[in-house]
């Protein structure tokens, strides 16, 4: 699908790790309210609906799972799910995160669907989500987490599910991405360098293996280039 659709993937993998900053800004500042104050501070800062499962915290150990964490597109884009994540799970170093390091024991990230949403003006999903993050920025800001300095991961495990292309202007158009990737270990990431590094060489890996499925994937890699034009 060539360097386009690598470039939607890291846009993606991107808004998810702001995800995961405001998710972690709250097992840092413990507060009581989290399941609650966790959605309100993501639908706050996205504009986006959000809803939580559950919310398992262990203080004592700075360790936080969440489960059925979804965010939803915004009408214009259909209303549907935009990330659909079964589980996220973080072990934080104490000492460091008291410090403002983010230095993490263990990850698990599980994504079992993102919808890539093109609307009927053309815009996607993603394009007006980075719109919205970006007019916030501009407002207030993220103290919280601009204050978090990465200080690595000495775990980290991944699973990757179905990315969906959604075209409202011509349905016709939609397809889906099976990325395929089932509790991917990496282990000691010293740097946000080596862990960009090591998405990078991921998400090739996941293009290169479509990109041997064949001829008939030939239609499908079409329809992403169509609507990742915007992505320039």
């Amino acid at each position: 699908m060539g360097r386009k659709a690598r470039k939607f993937l890291r846009w993606l993998l991107g808004i998810l790790a702001l995800l995961v900053l405001l998710i972690v800004a709250a097992i840092i500042f413990k507060n009581p309210l989290l399941k609650t104050v966790t959605s309100w501070n993501i639908r706050r800062n996205t504009g986006l609906p959000t809803q939580i499962s559950a919310v398992d915290l262990d203080l004592a150990n700075s360790r936080l799972r969440i489960t059925g964490f979804r965010i939803y597109n915004a009408p214009a884009f259909g209303g549907s799910v935009l990330v659909d994540i079964p589980e996220v799970y973080f072990a934080l170093d104490s000492q460091d995160a008291s410090r403002g390091k983010l230095h993490f024991k263990e990850v698990r990230f599980v994504l079992a669907e993102a919808n890539v949403v093109q609307g009927t003006k053309g815009l996607t999903n993603l394009e007006d989500l980075k719109q919205r993050l970006e007019k916030k920025n501009e407002k207030v800001g993220h103290p919280h987490t601009n204050a978090l300095e990465f200080a690595g991961i000495d775990k980290l495990v991944v699973s990757l599910g179905k990315v969906n292309f959604v075209d409202l202007q011509q349905p016709q158009n939609s397809t889906q991405l099976d990325l395929g990737v089932k509790e991917e270990v990496v282990r000691n990431l010293k740097t946000s360098e080596e862990l960009e590094n090591w998405a990078t060489a991921l998400l090739l890996r996941v293009m290169i293996q479509q990109s041997l499925t064949g001829a008939a994937e030939q239609s499908k890699t079409r329809t992403l280039e169509k609507l990742l034009k915007q992505l320039k």
